[in-house]
């Protein structure tokens, strides 16, 4: 759906989306956009002008795609999604202040959260890699899905992956009462 390089307007080059891996191969080519006018002169120093004015923008447009990147990554709710190639950046956005707010909810501070963080990404990292292992396994040794050794695999470190998770994650019953009792008790 992405249309032709040559008719984006210096405009349309702030892409929406954001392809990670691929932030600094904007083609800064803002060739359409020259000013027709006045004496020689003067034309240069605009088109100078411009120039300067195309390198400072594309130098702030990868900055905010840089910056994009990074949340993408450190948001848990955005790295989950990044099988799906593209996140709109304001999709990027959004997951961040939500994620944000959740930590403000959970009192931010402290052990717990940090350490819930890092086992979030341990087992979002688990289950990326037991999809590239099932992956692997269909395209390079050419087990499909209904392969025995491929079923038992995939299922042994599916149950792996719901252990741990279940493991650091109180169910509800526990942590309705985890509520009540550590209300105030860590200052």
């Amino acid at each position: 759906m992405k249309r032709p390089c040559e008719d984006s307007s210096s405009d349309s080059e702030i892409d929406e989306t954001i392809d990670v891996g691929s932030e600094s191969n904007y083609g800064g080519q803002n060739s359409n956009s020259i000013i027709r006018s006045g004496s020689p002169s003067t034309t240069s120093q605009i088109m100078a002008r411009k120039k300067r004015r195309g390198i400072i923008e594309k130098r702030r447009r990868d900055r905010i795609n840089n910056s994009l990147s990074e949340l993408r990554r450190l948001v848990p709710t955005a790295f989950e999604k990044q099988g799906s190639a593209k996140l709109e950046k304001a999709e990027i956005l959004q997951m961040t202040v939500d994620h944000l707010k959740m930590l403000r909810a959970t009192g931010g501070k402290g052990f717990f959260d940090a350490h819930a963080l890092a086992m979030d990404f341990m087992s979002i990292g688990f289950r990326e890699c037991l999809s590239e292992v099932a992956r692997y396994l269909s395209s390079v040794e050419g087990l499909d899905s209904s392969d025995p050794l491929r079923l038992r695999l995939v299922s042994h470190l599916n149950s792996c992956a719901c252990q741990r998770e279940a493991a650091v994650l109180p169910s509800p019953v526990s942590h309705h009462h985890h509520h009540h009792h550590h209300h105030n008790n860590h200052h």
